[in-house]
């Protein structure tokens, strides 16, 4: 019930972010300075009209895809990664002059999982981070969670036994207590063995004297 109604929603929640930080490190921007919104880039998904804001998007993480215009595998051109303008708008183009040699974007590109950016507080890992930041601190989280499960479970397997054997005790059989009735039980018939041995002894001896 606690991973249904606590750990699963907050781990769902943590990888909607996740794919909504990979959206937003991605994002084209205008190049023109004329302030228009961020637009998807290399990842986008079905209702995308331009980059999230930093709040959840529920189920994103089951929504997100790689762009299909810089695809090839979707008959997209790679180059687009380089030259920018992925959404077709001439503003967002980075490579202006068409120079195949131009790296910036693609640098850029490398570096944008390290970028820090905001996140919504509702996964559970802070307000602020980069991509690779949020997704190792779900790893961790999630990894604490299971220890923290591991301890518990040998802690209440702990308890079971101790409550098992002592409703054993109360209740039912001790092997130790009974062996140990039993060894008492064995050394009084061997004293009582003895008693009789002698008292039959003094009475055979009383009988001779009278026939004497």
């Amino acid at each position: 019930m606690q991973i249904r109604d606590d750990i699963a929603p907050l781990l769902q929640n943590q990888l909607d972010e996740v794919a909504r930080g990979l959206v937003v490190a991605f994002a084209e921007r205008d190049q023109t300075g004329a302030g228009g919104p961020d637009l998807p880039g290399l990842f986008t998904y079905a209702t995308a009209t331009q980059a999230p804001a930093a709040t959840l998007l529920p189920g994103l993480a089951g929504q997100i895809a790689l762009n299909a215009i810089v695809d090839p595998g979707q008959g997209g051109d790679a180059s687009r990664l380089r030259d920018g303008g992925i959404s077709g708008n001439p503003a967002y183009v980075y490579n202006t002059t068409g120079a195949p040699g131009y790296a910036n974007r693609l640098i850029e590109l490398v570096n944008a999982t390290s970028k820090t950016q905001s996140f919504d507080p509702a996964a559970g890992l802070g307000a602020s981070a980069s991509v690779d930041m949020l997704a190792a601190g779900s790893n961790g989280w999630i990894a604490a969670r299971r220890q923290q499960t591991e301890s518990s479970t040998t802690y209440y397997g702990a308890i079971v036994s101790q409550t098992t054997q002592a409703l054993s005790n109360a209740t039912g059989v001790n092997l130790d207590d009974q062996m140990s009735q039993m060894l008492a039980l064995e050394n009084s018939y061997q004293a009582s063995a003895k008693l009789l041995e002698a008292v039959n002894s003094m009475f055979n001896a009383l009988f001779a004297a009278l026939h004497a």
